[in-house]
């Protein structure tokens, strides 16, 4: 068996579109030179990897586990190059970020920042979006690393390297106008006629927050304005009577100006502990490192919240 690398893009390509005419424009080929390819690849490995019903082509069941190993190969193919790249010219390539919603506010200007100065260029991709569609990326090589709250991340995951980066508190924040402001102690039941805006949480966050406040503090019927860009919550909370619930840093300029305001609401254990997460199984690759030092360093200079 000698199957190319190129054979193994073109399937790749197939098996995403599903669609020869599809697959051949994605990888720039001709509807003959691609089929041709597909035809070769089966021929090379014995067996058939698509099944072709009319107009409709679907993976044989040994033609799924290929995938599978085509998209390793081709992936670590890709990293390798990259890696050899960045030592012969210093151009780092491209590198596919995957940030959570408070990891989002935190560093995205950073490592856009970062990227741009870059000495010998840096074509960086930040993907915005829950943790669990980004681990799911990531498995796939559709991400290169992703930083998320810890507690998003199963625990048998060896097919992943984690490493925490920082702890940061949480809390519940509102307009200095708002009505619960005027009280000593706010519980969750003041807190409920309100809208509560927050982003999604780990099932292990859930399940502490039940623990301690009840059934009534489960997300599912606590939060009313769910959104995966804290900017955008922030803002709400800053004009209406939401309020936020959430991870306070990115909210360290609106509490220092007082357009924003942390309520006497008790979330102590209940902080979020950012990881960056990587690929058990890849090429090392000094650019990534780079960025991992330049997130840890930006999250431990982070300035104090003000209380």
């Amino acid at each position: 068996m000698s199957a190319t690398i190129a054979q193994l893009r073109h399937f790749i390509a197939l098996a995403e579109s599903g669609s020869f005419t599809r697959g051949a424009d994605a990888t720039r080929r001709s509807q003959a030179a691609f089929s041709r390819s597909i035809a070769e690849l089966e021929a090379k490995l014995g067996v058939a990897l698509i099944e072709r019903v009319g107009h409709s082509n679907t993976l044989t069941p040994i033609g799924r586990t290929v995938l599978e190993h085509a998209r390793q190969v081709v992936a670590q193919t890709d990293e390798l190059a990259q890696v050899v790249q960045h030592h012969v010219s210093g151009d780092a390539g491209q590198v596919r970020l995957g940030l959570g919603p408070t990891p989002a506010a935190l560093l995205s200007q950073t490592l856009l920042r970062f990227a741009a100065h870059y000495r010998g260029g840096m074509r960086i991709r930040l993907a915005s979006g829950s943790a669990e569609h980004h681990l799911h990326a990531l498995r796939a090589r559709q991400l290169d690393a992703v930083v998320v709250d810890l507690r998003s991340v199963p625990h048998a995951s060896g097919d992943l390297v984690v490493q925490k980066l920082c702890e940061l508190p949480t809390g519940v924040l509102c307009r200095p106008s708002h009505p619960l402001c005027a009280l000593p102690e706010v519980t969750l039941a003041d807190l409920r006629p309100y809208p509560l805006a927050s982003t999604g949480v780990s099932a292990s966050v859930a399940r502490q927050a039940v623990e301690r406040f009840g059934a009534l503090a489960h997300p599912d019927s606590l939060i009313t304005l769910g959104c995966e860009d804290v900017r955008d919550l922030l803002h709400i909370a800053c004009e209406s009577d939401a309020v936020y619930v959430g991870i306070v840093s990115p909210a360290a300029s609106l509490l220092r100006s007082g357009v924003l305001v942390a309520l006497p609401f008790a979330l102590q254990g209940l902080e979020s502990h950012l990881a960056w997460v990587q690929r058990a199984v890849r090429a090392p690759n000094p650019v990534l490192e780079s960025l991992q030092a330049l997130v840890l360093q930006t999250l431990t200079q982070l300035p104090p919240t003000p209380p």
